[in-house]
């Protein structure tokens, strides 16, 4: 489809009506007067690709455009021009040869200098799940990468061949582009701190909901994420490993759990299961590993409201946040005490 030059607005018009099917489009005055665009489209029964010309435009996917529906998948690679994009919340600089995952049940915004990209465009159903994964929308595979370089070539290359393949032959190079993306994925999210920290904090979430699970470990929490063994513990290595990660966050629940306790014994095993301890034992076992005392003798320190002494506990466990919040008690008790008064 060839559209432009424009001379009478039709063929923005046009253009419009397609690209706001998804997108919200604004174009400059003076980059509407010379308006044009050139797409070359193919069509498989779940996937579209195609390879795009237009001038400078800036495209919005907000809540009002989802709403409206277009819950695909997009491979979009930069060919000619530059996007500054908003993906999620994060910004990306897109340059000529990089390759960008998009989700389109998720919000996005570029704005473009004249462009040249080709795109692949799949139903949600057909697509590895690695790459709906939220922290996966508005990863870019960089030009100078030798992913991002397999990734454009690949692309490149059905778009060139696209007139002499049958549509199996096409769909079988669809999926293969997927699945290597999909493939590729992890070792370029580790390279990124906003990815990383969102998968870290989404796998703790995950920890924190299934404390009480008998059969939480690391194979749970690895079949629960769209990541590989290798992965996932790459993510969690800063924090001494998946294991060291479930047993700290067993170990605040049941320290917080202690603090807020207005029992003169609080009893240990019905606490134990609630935070993944098989018994009381274990709970006394690791706790005193860690704190080099007892749960009912940590007890006896909350109410003898020895608040320097529970602080400097939470410190030798590494409970940054724990801390803070036993540091605050006295000032949180005295301004209890002065209201009862």
């Amino acid at each position: 489809m060839r559209l432009g030059p424009d001379t009478d607005g039709t063929a923005l018009a046009l253009y419009r009506q397609n690209i706001e099917i998804l997108y919200k489009l604004d174009l400059e005055p003076d980059v509407a007067a010379r308006f044009s665009a050139h797409a070359i489209t193919y069509k498989l029964p779940y996937a579209v690709f195609a390879q795009v010309d237009s001038v400078a435009q800036t495209l919005r996917r907000r809540p009002e455009e989802i709403a409206r529906g277009g819950d695909q998948f997009l491979l979009h690679v930069q060919v000619k021009g530059e996007l500054e994009s908003i993906y999620g919340g994060h910004a990306r600089n897109v340059r000529p040869g990089d390759v960008v995952v998009l989700d389109l049940s998720r919000e996005a915004e570029s704005r473009a200098t004249d462009f040249r990209s080709m795109y692949i465009m799949v139903a949600r159903d057909m697509v590895p799940s690695q790459l709906l994964d939220e922290t996966a929308h508005g990863t870019v595979f960089r030009a100078t990468s030798g992913a991002g370089k397999m990734l454009y070539r690949a692309m490149e290359a059905l778009i060139q061949t696209a007139d002499g393949l049958s549509r199996a032959e096409a769909g079988a190079v669809v999926d293969g582009l997927l699945a290597m993306t999909a493939g590729m994925l992890e070792s370029v999210m580790a390279h990124d701190d906003d990815a990383g920290a969102a998968r870290l904090a989404k796998a703790l979430a995950l920890i924190d909901r299934e404390l009480g699970n008998s059969d939480l470990s690391p194979a749970l929490i690895e079949a629960s994420l769209p990541l590989s063994r290798s992965g996932l513990y790459r993510l969690f290595e800063p924090l001494g490993g998946m294991r060291a990660a479930i047993l700290q966050r067993c170990l605040e629940r049941t320290m917080k759990t202690l603090l807020n306790s207005k029992l003169v014994m609080p009893s240990l095993r019905s606490i134990s299961p609630k935070y993944g301890f098989q018994s009381e034992e274990q709970l006394t076992r690791s706790f005193r590993s860690r704190f080099g005392l007892t749960p009912h003798q940590f007890h006896a320190m909350v109410r003898r409201k020895d608040y320097a002494g529970l602080a400097a506990q939470a410190k030798r466990g590494g409970f940054a946040n724990l801390q803070a919040w036993i540091e605050a008690f006295p000032d949180e008790a005295r301004a209890s005490e002065l209201s009862a008064e």
